[in-house]
């Protein structure tokens, strides 16, 4: 008889016997199997139950519980099964259970005895089929008569065969037949049996696999407090009551406390995977097999197409794999019940064939149309060197990825490179691709010494010269001697296209401008751009920057923004996927922006900016972040927001003090860097620290500004002069006449690096002069305040600078005044300035005047966040015997910090003017955004608080930051 418990093998092949468990689940089934018993006993009905269901689902369970129902109450059990493979003989099944033939006898009520003895000897089939028709019969004239036939799938043709006619020609009879198959077998002859029963209405029982519950108590039975073990590899068994048992026999064998699931190495979760691929047919345990290395996620055309067959010839093994529960089907797809198990059933595969099958998979995919950026790491891992097809696929896909993803393109060009390191002229060409990339994600070093190596021996006059014009524009020095004759041979070379030759001859006269080793690029620049002749819009949008800042040096800037106004247009004419990562349009964009700053219009600044800083950090592109932090600082210092200024000027920096330590003296500097580019974020800590009082901050800077003076670079110097002359200011001290005159130099320039000189700063030279007796140098830089006015007409800060450093120089009140108007709201701290002095100016004659305009100026400095000016205009207040109100000399109104709610700094800056009742345009005006930026962060602010009006969200800023500022 079928005995109720499972043995199911181990690890090492020994046999563990799971404890008896309470039958859990299939309630509804044994319900139908014991009315059908009861029908028989008491009744004498027979008939046929077909019980179907995936291998380990609890068939063989439920023929038991037949059978033990049966038995005690009278009826005659025969039991029987077939046996996977070969070599039993005909009839097998039935003759198991019937007994020898010659003598049937009944040991004990209830059940059948037969004596020891081999089967029958061979005769006719029809004669086999008559005997065993005639014991069924006789039997069932005795008694009720329980037929138990396991694993029909299994049985022999004429088994089958006989099963047909009998089950038709004693169907008067009460004998009840209990039959037992897989679902979705792959054998004909079961099919048709199984259709034939059916439509003659057996009674179909289908066993699904236990819900979670159901396999939640299985295991408690079964392992007790250990219970939890099973949990990371329930999943493998598909609630499946065999496999559960079989697991839980493993680990009642096993010591120590099982960890998760781990890929190919858990014996556990390997023997559970085995033994359920063994109860696949040959064809379902392939189809799972292949399916397995193709990922967690396939349709059913691709796995036909790796299996090299058609959708049809898998209807029949998909389906017994869908019923086992190894795999399900969604829409479209097809997909594994649990990574776990798709984990267990691949680490079966031997990994040779494990590699060619995803081989073939991607060589398929890519046939199929499929973007090679897409199968890329795959390519990556399962080629081997040599493999010309990776190669193609890999630099396809570099090609494709580096506008989005730079970081991934270089990798995909370094896996390139190491497949092809036999072949030297490709490995170079490939390189010649990887530097840029390289020096985009932040890997300068690795950039520039990979371009060294493709320079001393390149493969080609062209890559010789792409790879010239990157390290230029990497900026710096060339990392290889004679880097001039370099220069000239890519130049001179018939072989390099003429759109290269010009972007090289321009790049480099920007490089070297930006470096400050170009001092007057009027005529120079005019000859090398004469030798230009392409057409290509990069070299276009190139010279038109080389123009605008060589017009600036001429002071010349309403020449130099005409010059840049093209700069958005000629861009858009470039490949849209490209365009962003060259570095000249990087530059040529920085410095449009810094132009729109200085003309006053900070909105279409920060615009720029923002979407340029956006692009880096989306993309990976880290070699700019400090550019594009540095121009974001310029604007917040320019439109008087010390505080944010600085954090961007940290930001800025940040990258470069991560990678490579300071230089005694220098500061942190990012490999490939100008010290010029350094320079700029100096100058502008330097005038934030100024405003602020930040003593340590400002002597950080001049050490800085000493160790620029005394260097070879004149750019350098010019800067540290002027780092020298706030310093000086600072201090209260006097400079040197040689000192103002390099920091004059300085300002007389126009711009360091890719920014732009503040217009103002001339009142700050003229303020050094006069504080140390150069009264003829301060002159100067009046005069040339006023000439670079004059021929600029249209930028109101060139003249207010003006009228300030005039009215400065002259201590006409009425002149700083003015030039407070001229410079309006865009830049605070220029007016504030301008109405100090004014102030100061009128104070020994209209004490009334005079304290009007500190007011003011406080007030201005104060929302600034100028510290040291707020400070040093309240002194000059009480020097006129008058206490400043506490509102006018209170801190400026609280900014939350970062990780206020959640909020962003950007969300931050406009919700505390909206909260201090600022409209979207004044918010967007103070804060140089477009009002659609303004509205886009107040709406995501709305949705964080979880406010709806402006006037909630002004009731929570005053609760919790306005409250807690003035607690504090």
């Amino acid at each position: 008889m079928i005995q109720a418990t499972d043995i199911p093998p181990t690890t090492d092949g020994a046999a563990v016997p799971v404890p008896a468990a309470v039958p859990r689940g299939h309630g509804r089934q044994r319900e139908q199997i014991l009315q059908r018993v009861l029908r028989l006993l008491h009744r004498e009905e027979g008939g046929v139950l077909w019980i179907e269901g995936p291998a380990g689902a609890g068939k063989s369970r439920l023929l038991a519980f037949a059978a033990e129902e049966a038995a005690p109450a009278g009826a005659l059990v025969l039991t029987g099964g077939g046996v996977a493979g070969h070599g039993m003989p005909p009839l097998a099944p039935l003759l198991d259970a019937l007994g020898p033939l010659p003598a049937l006898r009944s040991r004990e009520p209830g059940s059948a005895h037969r004596e020891p003895g081999p089967y029958p000897e061979a005769g006719s089939p029809y004669q086999l089929m008559r005997q065993v028709e005639d014991r069924l019969r006789d039997l069932a004239h005795d008694r009720p008569l329980v037929v138990v036939l396991d694993d029909v799938q299994h049985c022999d043709e004429l088994t089958l065969l006989a099963v047909r006619g009998l089950t038709a020609r004693l169907a008067g009879l009460p004998l009840l037949w209990v039959l037992a198959a897989r679902s979705h077998h792959d054998v004909p002859a079961v099919e048709s049996l199984r259709r034939d029963l059916l439509t003659e209405r057996a009674v179909p029982l289908d066993v699904p696999a236990l819900d979670p519950e159901a396999v939640r108590l299985l295991v408690r039975d079964l392992l007790g407090p250990r219970a939890a073990q099973a949990d990371p590899y329930l999943p493998l068994c598909g609630g499946l009551p065999g496999a559960v048992r079989q697991l839980c026999a493993l680990l009642a064998s096993r010591t120590g406390t099982p960890g998760a699931v781990r890929t190919g190495g858990d014996p556990v979760a390997g023997a559970v995977a085995a033994r359920r691929l063994d109860q696949l047919t040959q064809h379902a345990k392939e189809l799972v097999l292949i399916a397995s290395a193709l990922g967690d996620s396939l349709t059913v055309r691709h796995l036909s197409r790796v299996l090299g067959c058609g959708e049809s010839a898998l209807l029949r093994p998909l389906g017994e794999v869908l019923a086992a529960g190894l795999m399900r089907a969604g829409q479209q797809h097809l997909a594994f019940a649990h990574p776990s198990v798709r984990d267990a059933v691949v680490a079966t595969l031997p990994p040779p064939v494990r590699l060619s099958v995803r081989r073939r998979s991607v060589d398929l995919r890519l046939a199929d149309g499929t973007p090679p950026a897409v199968l890329a790491a795959e390519i990556a891992e399962l080629a081997e060197p040599g493999d010309e097809h990776a190669i193609r696929v890999l630099a396809t896909a570099a090609r494709e990825l580096a506008p989005h993803s730079p970081a991934t393109a270089a990798a995909h060009l370094r896996r390139a490179m190491e497949l092809s390191r036999d072949a030297a002229p490709r490995r170079m060409r490939l390189a010649a691709r990887l530097i840029p990339l390289l020096w985009e994600t932040g890997e300068a070093d690795e950039a520039r010494a990979l371009a060294r190596e493709v320079v001393q021996v390149p493969p080609d006059a062209a890559t010789h010269a792409r790879v010239c014009l990157e390290l230029t524009r990497m900026g710096g020095r060339f990392p290889v001697a004679e880097a001039e004759a370099h220069l000239r041979r890519a130049l001179g070379h018939r072989g390099v296209p003429q759109p290269v030759k010009d972007q090289l001859l321009s790049t480099t006269l920007l490089n070297r401008l930006l470096a400050g080793e170009a001092e007057e690029a009027g005529g120079a620049l005019a000859g090398s751009l004469a030798r230009a002749r392409g057409t290509h819009p990069l070299n276009d949008l190139t010279q038109r920057t080389l123009r605008s800042m060589s017009a600036c040096h001429r002071q010349r800037w309403t020449e130099a923004l005409g010059h840049s106004e093209s700069v958005p247009a000629k861009v858009a004419e470039l490949d849209p996927a490209y365009g962003a990562a060259l570095p000249e349009v990087v530059v040529s964009t920085v410095w449009r922006a810094a132009l729109l700053g200085l003309a006053g219009d900070g909105t279409a600044a920060a615009e720029l900016v923002e979407g340029g800083l956006a692009d880096a950090e989306q993309r990976g592109r880290r070699a700019y972040l400090p550019l594009w932090r540095t121009a974001r600082a310029r604007l917040l210092l320019d439109g008087g927001r010390l505080p944010e200024a600085a954090r961007e000027l940290t930001a800025a920096q940040e990258p470069a003090a991560a990678r490579e330590p300071a230089a005694a003296g220098a500061g942190p500097r990012a490999s490939g860097t100008s010290a010029a580019s350094e320079a700029v974020v100096v100058c502008a800590r330097a005038r934030i620290a100024f405003h602020t009082g930040d003593d340590a901050e400002l002597e950080a800077c001049s050490a800085l500004a000493e160790a620029c003076l005394e260097g070879e670079d004149r750019q350098s110097r010019r800067a540290g002069a002027w780092i020298a002359v706030l310093t000086a200011l600072y201090r209260d001290e006097v400079l040197p006449r040689h000192q103002l005159g390099v920091a004059a130099a300085h300002l007389r320039r126009g711009f360091l690096h890719a920014t732009c000189l503040d217009a103002g700063d001339v009142v700050l030279l003229v303020a050094a002069a006069l504080a140390s007796g150069q009264r003829d140098m301060a002159a100067a830089a009046v005069e040339f305040a006023e000439e670079r006015a004059r021929l600029n007409p249209g930028l109101p800060l060139f003249a207010g600078a003006a009228a300030h450093a005039r009215g400065l120089f002259a201590r006409d009140a009425d002149l700083l005044a003015e030039a407070a108007e001229l410079h309006g709201a865009a830049r605070p701290l220029l007016r504030a300035r301008a109405l100090e002095d004014a102030g100061e100016c009128a104070a020994s004659t209209d004490a009334g005047t005079a304290r009007s305009r500190f007011e003011e100026a406080l007030r201005l400095y104060t929302g600034c966040g100028a510290q040291r000016d707020a400070r040093r205009v309240h002194g000059r207040l009480r020097k006129l015997g008058i206490r400043p109100l506490g509102a006018a000399c209170a801190a400026a109104p609280a900014v939350p910090e970062p990780e206020w709610r959640g909020l962003t700094r950007s969300e931050l800056g406009v919700v505390r003017l909206i909260a201090h009742g600022a409209t979207n345009r004044e918010a967007a005006e103070r804060l140089f955004l477009s009002p659609h930026t303004v509205n886009t962060h107040l709406r995501h602010a709305f949705e964080k608080l979880g406010v709806r009006s402006r006037v909630q969200l002004a009731r929570l800023y005053a609760r919790e930051v306005d409250s807690a500022a003035v607690s504090a």
